[in-house]
């Protein structure tokens, strides 16, 4: 029989490892973490000092996000464990890990750059900036694009966009929102959600890179954009308007920021080969 005297309670192995008593019982009905010896008349859990070093790879488990499953199947029935094997496993998660950290931190330089950006252009005036190429998911809608329906639209185009193979962690900051196309023979109105990469299909607008001249405002604008922009419109019967909300040092949920871009095209939006124009209104 195992000398209790040469075990550690349970409540001593939580203060020696940092393991809560909670969790040490959990890794226990995983079949991860025996007892050394348990009390068959008061069911008390005891350990051996030799077990602190499993329950640390255990924890070191926990904090990595590995799957406790995953740590179970290198061990063996006889409570053998296939560490060189568990390692070379766990290496590759800790390390698409610290790419999602990092990319995830590069996300937040990014909106602080953006937030950095709005306070320069809060008087309400236009700006102009540099606006790389994006690849736009688009359904068309009425032209009233104020109505809530169009709102739910956007937050249908989201989902569409994580449920294709093109989603991509790490791409940075996505942008959704409402499009304008003006053109000689009219012009239509389209909701988006932005794509993270080049794609070929139905409802894709590429939306051209170029300068860009812009207006922040708490209140939808898209169809004012003709008149806001005029001066700088002059003479172009083919432009895009585009409305998408941005970040600010403060602000409401329900009301946050938007900013309203216009670019003059020669030409109706470059889509890939195949694409069947949307009618335009």
């Amino acid at each position: 029989m195992t000398e209790k005297s040469k075990l550690l309670s349970i409540g001593d192995m939580s203060k020696l490892t940092g393991a809560g008593i909670h969790a040490l019982r959990y890794y226990e009905r995983k079949n991860l973490l025996k007892p050394a010896y348990t009390d068959p008349e008061s069911g008390y859990r005891y350990y051996s000092i030799d077990q602190i070093f499993f329950v640390e790879i255990i924890m070191f488990c926990v904090e990595l996000d590995i799957p406790l499953k995953e740590l179970a199947n290198f061990v063996d029935a006889d409570d053998t464990v296939d560490f060189q094997n568990f390692f070379a496993q766990g290496k590759e998660i800790a390390e698409r890990k610290l790419k999602s950290l990092k990319s995830r931190l590069n996300l937040i330089n990014e909106i602080e750059q953006g937030i950095a950006l709005s306070k320069l252009h809060r008087d309400g005036k236009i700006y102009s900036k540099e606006i790389p190429e994006k690849i736009f998911y688009v359904k068309p809608c009425g032209c009233s694009v104020i109505e809530d329906k169009n709102l739910l639209e956007i937050a249908k185009l989201f989902k569409d966009i994580e449920d294709v193979p093109y989603y991509e962690d790490g791409y940075g900051l996505l942008e959704f929102g409402f499009l304008c196309e003006y053109s000689p023979a009219g012009r239509q109105h389209y909701v988006f959600a932005e794509f993270p990469k080049k794609v070929a299909g139905e409802n894709i607008m590429v939306i051209p890179a170029g300068t860009y001249f812009c207006k922040q405002s708490t209140a939808i604008q898209l169809d004012k954009a003709p008149e806001i922009f005029s001066e700088y419109l002059a003479g172009r019967d083919s432009y895009l308007a585009i409305e998408t909300d941005i970040f600010t040092g403060k602000s409401k949920i329900n009301n946050p920021l938007c900013e309203l871009r216009v670019i003059a095209t020669d030409y109706l939006c470059k889509r890939p080969p195949g694409y069947k124009y949307l009618p335009v209104n």
